[in-house]
């Protein structure tokens, strides 16, 4: 529940804010342990669609994680003290009902004495990722908070870009799938069956393209919904392994990496990842070890994820991580990212070097996507262009042999 109340705090200023409680008891002792003497207090109504927000999704998009990091960064650097920045974060949210409860909460269980990122963790608003609060954490314990917010939303804004930038560039091809299989379907249901009863009639005999074609079209007509549900099933039982089943979650991803064209973006993008991470913390002195098994978390591959992981373990027992990367049993990443990690360990410019990489990475991962999508539309529309010249000549055969005998 949420409480409007009106008071003077410590300071002497007068403050007109909201609480978070579960009952009137609870909110007066709240702003009782702030210094906050209250002068009103009442129980904020909301609307039906304040209630509706909170059954929204509670991951917080990157985007949003990006805007909140970077104006934290601002007022911590300004030197004003972290309750206050939320505080102003939370005025200027205060429209959105679950982000004004996310920075309440924050607010009060700092003043009870938890750190930053355990605030973060307690919170039950939204659902942030692993990295960034054990990367707040460490960064937090070493007095260098404001930097690495800072660092943070540069690379949660990047990643955003380049989110949207391939959701964008899918748009065209997506389309041209969707259209196509609504033009099949109507040909294999509608058009078919139509001229086939023209065929029947005639009694000739039918090619046996052409009556691989019918075959095909009964089977879409009389059995589709059956097809829709055999697809569905399959999906549905796909996305539920792939969330609960590791050992199929890495098979997958192995098979994925040896795709052509595919694998090697896959690669390229968590090495972009690795290394910017990496870099950032780093930079702001967090040991070797602690910056691999926080950058892994950032990983989508869970192959690459469980080779860093190794890395991280040897790189404890005294090894390098490059040695560690080149030693390994499994999958093998590229030989130029090793040999360019092991350059920056020998030369103790680690940090710049990864820099340098995570840049080079997302360059190269672009023209790799620019020219997996150059080769994929001309792809597509030849085989939807075959299929449909199929379904035609299929159509066209027993014509032609009708006129000719």
């Amino acid at each position: 529940m949420q409480f409007h109340y009106k008071g003077i705090n410590s300071l002497g200023n007068s403050v007109q804010e909201t609480i978070e409680a579960v009952n009137l008891d609870e909110a007066k002792m709240k702003l009782k342990a702030l210094n906050i003497f209250y002068s009103q207090i009442l129980e904020r109504k909301e609307s039906l669609i304040d209630i509706l927000s909170l059954f929204k999704e509670k991951k917080m998009a990157s985007s949003l994680l990006a805007r909140l990091s970077r104006d934290l960064a601002v007022y911590l650097n300004a030197g004003i003290p972290l309750s206050r920045a939320l505080n102003l974060l939370k005025h200027q949210n205060h429209k959105h009902l679950r982000m004004e409860r996310f920075f309440q909460s924050l607010i009060v269980l700092i003043s009870e004495g938890k750190s930053f990122a355990q605030a973060l963790t307690s919170q039950e608003h939204y659902t942030l990722p692993i990295f960034y609060i054990g990367t707040l954490k460490i960064s937090e314990d070493r007095g260098i908070l404001a930097e690495v917010l800072n660092e943070l939303s540069v690379y949660l804004a990047l990643q955003e870009s380049i989110k949207k930038q391939l959701t964008q560039a899918l748009i065209y091809p997506s389309f041209i799938i969707g259209v196509s299989i609504l033009m099949i379907s109507f040909m294999l249901t509608v058009v078919v069956p139509k001229i086939t009863a023209i065929f029947e009639s005639s009694g000739q005999a039918l090619p046996f393209l052409t009556r691989i074609v019918i075959a095909t079209a009964n089977l879409f007509s009389q059995y589709w919904f059956i097809m829709a549900l055999i697809v569905l099933c399959a999906v549905g039982f796909y996305t539920y392994t792939m969330a609960t089943n590791i050992r199929f979650k890495k098979r997958v991803h192995g098979l994925t990496l040896n795709l052509p064209i595919i694998g090697k973006m896959v690669e390229t993008a968590d090495l972009a990842r690795f290394c910017t991470i990496s870099s950032l913390l780093i930079r702001s002195g967090i040991p070797v070890v602690n910056t691999i098994k926080l950058s892994c978390i950032t990983l989508s591959s869970e192959v690459i994820k469980e080779l860093f992981e190794q890395a991280s373990i040897k790189v404890v027992e005294g090894s390098s991580l490059s040695q560690a990367l080149s030693q390994s049993q499994g999958y093998k990443v590229d030989d130029s990212f090793v040999e360019a990690v092991a350059i920056g360990e020998e030369t103790s410019t680690l940090a710049a070097m990864l820099q340098h990489l995570s840049t080079f990475y997302i360059d190269t991962n672009k023209d790799k996507i620019a020219l997996f999508l150059s080769v994929l539309e001309p792809t597509l529309m030849l085989i939807i262009g075959s299929i449909i010249g199929i379904i035609v000549t299929a159509m066209l055969l027993p014509i032609f042999a009708l006129n000719l005998g």
